[in-house]
């Protein structure tokens, strides 16, 4: 009898784990402060182990780190002058299709 698939225990987002991914074992040191939060957030059923608790928040502040990257590269490029002619240019090239369709409205 083949077994079903088992679903993650976290929804991960963009970066999901894949059926079969290996895990790596890996030791961080924490405050204790922390691990006392981890194990009460497992024990009151908030976090189904505390594995899954600290990779969720690994994935959250990574995809964190992401945006902030994405964003910081959207405020450079409004700061310069020949990307903004080039978008300027590609937004003129294109403003005969605005209206495209719509006579069938």
């Amino acid at each position: 009898m083949a077994q079903a698939a088992r679903k993650p225990l976290i929804e991960l987002g963009r970066r999901r784990r894949t059926v079969g991914e290996p895990l790596k074992k890996a030791t961080f040191q924490l405050h204790v402060s922390v691990l006392h939060a981890i194990k009460g957030a497992v024990e009151t059923g908030a976090a189904p182990s505390a594995n899954a608790l600290v990779e969720e928040a690994v994935q959250d502040k990574l995809r964190e780190l992401r945006r902030a990257r994405v964003y910081a590269a959207y405020a450079k490029a409004a700061q310069d002058s020949d990307f903004l002619g080039d978008m300027r240019g590609a937004t003129a090239a294109f403003e005969h299709t605005v209206s495209d369709g719509l006579g069938a409205i």
